[in-house]
């Protein structure tokens, strides 16, 4: 683990790449450019330098594909072009959050407030999606489309999208800055209770379930409707017997809690790729690779007992040494669903998770670390 490390840009493809490689997989963003392009950028605005660059507007959308690729915004079909990025993803049984992003009210081409023009643009941009996903030869079990826009489901389900679709609540405006958001989201985070948006996700067929950090770390979490739960202890306890295997997708999901989203097997977004972090804050070596080279209690024991002097040797050695997901046989793979099930309380039965695992595909029940952007956030 020597030399320095460099932070790929967020939502980059080296950093897509970089994500999809060392961790379980990655969530990325992608927005509907003027021409009908996807593009891989978060933000509904360009920064100063970069409208600079390129002249006219602020907003992403109302840019082409190639002036948005003079300030380094990559496209989604350049992504897909990149085989070593789509080979881990179709071959390794590894999974991409896709969140589609809307446009800025003030958006010309695809902003207003009015429904019906958003509605047509989160159309066009799922159908686009979706089209582009087909050619990649991905399963089911790969992919799950996000959005924080308003009622996802339905326009995915118009758009004949065949992929799982995901609704990411409490709905973030596309107005205002991240202070702004925060205080605009605050009524909805607060009504919204984390049990019933569960059990709605999961009545009607979400895979899994985006959730936010604050709901189950930090005072946050005891300001919202109905019962309080957590990471750790009873309230950990009380989650996990609410879930019955349905898995929670947490982000952010900061070092410092990656551990404790393990021992509850719920899956984690991170922000901090970096192969230089090798040790948790509360000791023990760091593993990335949770479910796609997954560890038996005895490396596990190892790697959490060890002294940081070792970590370094130890996780260069798991990474040789332990067999990844898609080389197991069948007879390992079901024993450590078998492990898992009864760990975390998976209400699936046996044979209904190993008929859906295979080299290239897991049980959405598994406890996973993506890479937030690729290989996280980028932090001003």
């Amino acid at each position: 683990m020597s030399g320095h490390w460099d932070k790929p840009i967020e939502n980059s493809i080296d950093a897509l790449r970089h994500g999809m490689m060392e961790f379980d997989g990655v969530e990325f963003d992608m927005r509907l450019t003027m021409d009908g392009e996807l593009v891989l950028f978060h933000n509904n605005h360009l920064s100063k330098e970069q409208v600079e660059q390129i002249g006219g507007s602020k907003w992403t959308e109302d840019h082409t594909a190639e002036e948005l690729a003079e300030v380094g915004i990559e496209t989604f079909e350049q992504l897909l072009a990149d085989e070593a990025f789509t080979h881990s993803w179709r071959e390794h049984g590894k999974v991409a959050c896709v969140e589609l992003k809307m446009p800025h009210p003030n958006s010309k081409i695809a902003g207003s407030v009015k429904p019906k023009k958003r509605e047509k643009h989160a159309r066009a941009m799922t159908k686009l999606t979706d089209s582009m996903l087909n050619e990649v030869g991905l399963h089911q079990s790969n992919v799950v489309l996000i959005s924080f826009k308003r009622k996802f489901r339905h326009t995915c389900a118009r758009a004949n999208v065949r992929w799982p679709v995901a609704q990411l609540k409490p709905a973030i405006p596309e107005i205002g800055g991240r202070k702004m958001k925060r205080v605009l989201t605050l009524p909805s985070f607060m009504w919204l209770s984390l049990a019933f948006h569960l059990k709605h996700q999961k009545m009607v067929g979400a895979p899994i379930l985006p959730c936010a950090l604050e709901y189950v770390y930090g005072a946050t979490r005891h300001i919202t409707l109905g019962r309080t739960f957590g990471l750790k202890g009873y309230t950990g306890r009380r989650l996990n017997r609410l879930r019955k295997g349905y898995q929670a997708y947490v982000w952010p999901a900061p070092i410092a809690v990656e551990s404790s989203l393990h021992d509850l097997g719920l899956t984690g977004m991170t922000d901090d790729t970096s192969p230089e972090t090798i040790t948790h804050p509360g000791g023990g070596a760091r593993w990335t690779r949770w479910a796609s080279q997954p560890l038996d209690s005895q490396r596990e024991t190892l790697l959490r007992n060890a002294d940081p002097s070792d970590h370094s040797a130890l996780i260069q050695e798991a990474a040789r040494e332990v067999t990844p997901w898609h080389e197991l046989t069948d007879i390992e793979r079901r024993g450590f669903l078998s492990i898992w099930r009864k760990r975390w309380n998976w209400e699936r039965e046996i044979d209904e998770l190993a008929a859906d695992s295979s080299p290239q595909t897991m049980p959405w029940e598994m406890s996973r670390l993506l890479g937030h952007r690729g290989s996280g956030k980028d932090f001003d």
